[in-house]
């Protein structure tokens, strides 16, 4: 439990930056929020610590000074994805669409057409919250399962941001019945399973060329409800953003469930490798 003054304090900081990002250009807010970021990566010992050693475990092949561009040039991303979406969260739908696209809808509309629910699965990666938001305006929205904060000022501000467009949110903790609930009724649910998870209830899936526990109630939910799963990403396009779906992918009747995770980590995988700033390295994921 934070204390009243940090709590008072995030608030604070976060009223300054939404106040600049009222006024200040898109591209001279992303430059700020990336400068911001870069200089989070090199004075946080800790996390640049983290950052190096999840590059070094899936790139020991590259020279140090390579992985330390990359870690740089993740938190500049990073800095940048997070004062623009104070813009790109209020913004009008004219000036969503303008700045957000959106390539694949067909295979969404597709997986919907089978009645049975849809996974969008994506990763910290890109400018997810954009993409969610982009799609909601385009008549889909999804149910998002999402940690609430801590500060509960921040908690209500950043989930009417979030839900303007019709998505909803459910809390991650006993999210269970609220994604059946959604699925039953033909929605879409937002999952993202790139984050650490215990041992005990995952499965041991490739995630990045390393065996890695991955969440396993995706593949169960998928099993229980015959679900698609819908991977989609979202990458940076000049100041604006690319929101690419991909075709669904299925649990075959005879599939193991471990193997059907696998798949997922290697579409999350594929998409990461590409594009590796992109990815969120500062997260601990293997618990270094």
């Amino acid at each position: 439990m934070k204390s009243p003054t940090v709590l008072k304090a995030e608030t604070l900081l976060f009223r300054a930056a939404d106040g600049a990002a009222g006024v200040l250009p898109l591209r001279l807010l992303q430059a700020v929020g990336a400068g911001i970021g870069a200089a989070f990566f090199l004075l946080s010992g800790r996390r640049r610590r983290i950052v190096l050693s999840n590059l070094a475990r899936v790139f020991p092949h590259w020279p140090a000074r390579r992985r330390f561009r990359t870690g740089l040039r993740c938190g500049a991303h990073f800095g940048r994805i997070a004062f623009d979406y104070l813009k790109w969260s209020r913004a009008s739908p004219a000036v969503l669409r303008k700045g957000a696209s959106l390539e694949g809808l067909e295979h969404l509309r597709a997986a919907l057409d089978k009645g049975k629910g849809v996974f969008l699965l994506t990763a910290h990666f890109g400018h997810w919250e954009v993409a969610g938001l982009r799609l909601a305006l385009e008549g889909f929205p999804q149910a998002m399962v999402h940690r609430p904060l801590d500060n509960p000022t921040l908690e209500a501000e950043l989930s009417a941001r979030r839900t303007r467009f019709g998505n909803t949110l459910i809390a991650k903790h006993g999210a269970l019945r609220g994604m059946l609930k959604v699925l039953r009724g033909g929605g879409i649910v937002d999952i993202l399973i790139d984050q650490k998870s215990a041992e005990e209830g995952s499965h041991m899936a490739p995630f990045l060329g390393i065996p890695t526990p991955t969440v396993a109630s995706l593949a169960r939910l998928v099993r229980a409800t015959g679900a698609p799963v819908v991977p989609v990403f979202s990458h940076p396009r000049g100041p604006g953003y690319a929101g690419v779906i991909h075709p669904p992918l299925l649990l075959g009747p005879d599939e193991p469930e471990e193997a059907f995770t696998a798949r997922c980590n290697a579409v999350l995988s594929e998409a990461i490798l590409a594009h590796p700033p992109l990815w969120l390295w500062f997260h601990n994921r293997w618990r270094i």
